[in-house]
């Protein structure tokens, strides 16, 4: 992997966290998505709980929020642990408030301000996610402690019993403490560095790119499932299991069966894509609509790991000051483009389905591509490491020889022969470190100009050693390439 110096100092202030911490931070979650919730029929922020007092429409308040959170991540990322301790001591007190005998337009403004503060809030957590966490906290973050957060939301979104007004001031205290004991242990001057141009890191634009596609359509499937979870009598509560069940579930597989994270993300977006099917099927047969929750909750959970893809896809090569703001900007724009799509389609629930499940199914396909480099990344492991054994480079000047003379061997834990019993196995051959380092750039998603530029060579030459590489290998494309080093990484064991 890069071993660039900003990389390795940002990789050192990535922070490893217990659970008991992160689960304070997931409560973010759960006072989200428990109180200030998503209607299925407008941008109104009080969900289901009993409040007092009426609520008016305020997606100005959504849009203020999101805005002043990506110029603070632009413009002032430094500030973030500090913003996020002073907007949670600001909703705190405004919890707080909701004790006192206030008037009716007292307390409508303490309300307003509680959910001014989680929206602007939001893109701040995602920052925490993709700049501090290491991967594996990460991924424990966003499997066990959000699948407990999700089932405080199911229980706080219930049909069986209303939750009082007395409850929802209770639980914002709560919560709202757990998350500072959260944001006060946070090292406040820990930032990681921002790339600049005279780094000479080459950005990965096609995986931006991809990431960028990815947030905006599993933010959809997310928003509409609420939406149609919300139709359906305990919809809501079915919904929020499902997804905490799921996340549970990813996190058993990771941490008991090393099963990547990546790979349970496949099947949940999958399984919400048969959700919009079955939830079409439910306008005509009504008894599948709890199904179709189950469904579209297993597939929302899957879509919430998206701030993971941040951190292992683009984060950890090129630290742009972006990534985060880019992230959250596309999730801000998907929300207003589902408010709309639900008011003009509204009377006909039919073809809102329809755009909807085609928008999952094309999660499911930009999945498909992504989840190679994500894998990759995640592993953490290039060809290089896994063979550890390095081909002498050939002079440029002279034909290549057939037999490659071997002139080095990795440090790594075992003998020169059990690695080069790996190339015999496979009838591969080693590769020289160019070649090796083409790699490495082929599987992180640079394209061809962007691997040149990187090298300081020509694209053609990129092309030559591609071809050299395939042709060690006995391979035709890159998805050979991936299925290769997924095969020898779980053949050639990781050092203790």
């Amino acid at each position: 992997m890069n071993n660039h110096p900003l990389l390795a100092e940002n990789e050192g202030k990535r922070l490893n966290i217990r659970l008991p911490l992160l689960i304070c931070f997931a409560m973010f979650m759960t006072w989200q998505m428990g109180m200030v919730y998503f209607s299925g029929k407008t941008l109104s922020l009080d969900g289901r709980t009993n409040i007092p007092v009426n609520i008016d429409d305020f997606t100005i308040f959504i849009a203020a929020g999101y805005i002043l959170s990506i110029l603070v991540m632009v413009f002032l990322p430094a500030i973030i642990v500090w913003t996020e301790r002073i907007s949670a001591i600001v909703a705190l007190l405004s919890a707080l408030a909701l004790f006192l005998p206030l008037s009716l337009e007292a307390l409508t403004l303490a309300l307003y301000l509680q959910f001014f503060c989680c929206c602007f809030m939001i893109g701040f957590e995602t920052a925490i996610i993709v700049g501090l966490f290491t991967e594996k906290t990460a991924v424990l973050h966003l499997t066990a402690a959000y699948g407990f957060a999700n089932f405080l939301v199911a229980v706080l979104q219930n049909d069986f019993i209303d939750v009082t007004f007395s409850a929802f001031r209770l639980f914002a205290v709560f919560v709202l403490a757990l998350m500072l004991v959260f944001f006060f242990k946070l090292p406040a001057r820990s930032w990681p560095q921002s790339v600049k141009k005279t780094d000479g890191l080459i950005a990965p634009k096609q995986m931006f790119a991809g990431v960028m596609l990815w947030t905006c359509m599993a933010c959809f499937v997310v928003l509409f499932g609420n939406a149609a979870a919300e139709s359906v009598r305990h919809g809501v509560f079915t919904y929020y299991m499902a997804a905490a069940a799921s996340a549970f579930i990813a996190f058993f597989l990771w941490k008991c069966l090393g099963i990547s994270p990546f790979r349970s993300v496949y099947v949940m977006v999958a399984l919400g894509a048969m959700g919009f099917v079955i939830k079409i099927a439910s306008l005509q047969i009504p008894s599948l609509s709890l199904a179709a929750c189950a469904l579209l909750g297993a597939g929302s959970m899957g879509c919430w790991l998206n701030p993971l893809f941040g951190n292992v896809l683009i984060a950890k090569h090129y630290p742009s000051r972006f990534v985060s703001p880019g992230i959250i900007g596309t999730a801000f724009i998907t929300v207003l483009i589902h408010y709309f799509l639900l008011n003009a389609l509204r009377y006909n629930v039919n073809l809102l389905h329809i755009v909807y499940l085609a928008i999952s199914v094309a999660t499911v396909i930009l999945y498909f591509i992504l989840e190679p480099y994500l894998l990759y990344s995640f592993r953490g492991r290039t060809l290089q490491d896994i063979i550890g054994v390095v081909a002498e480079e050939p002079d440029e000047h002279e034909p290549a020889p057939k037999t490659v003379q071997i002139t080095d061997v990795s440090q790594a834990e075992g003998t020169h022969e059990q690695r080069m019993k790996i190339l015999l196995t496979h009838a591969l051959s080693p590769l020289t470190r160019r070649e090796y380092q083409v790699t490495d750039y082929i599987m992180r998603g640079l394209r061809r100009s962007e691997i040149a530029k990187e090298m300081g060579v020509l694209p053609e030459t990129i092309t030559k050693f591609t071809n050299q590489i395939y042709n060690k290998f006995d391979i035709h494309r890159r998805q050979d390439l991936f299925r290769l080093a997924e095969k020898l990484d779980r053949e050639w064991p990781k050092e203790n």
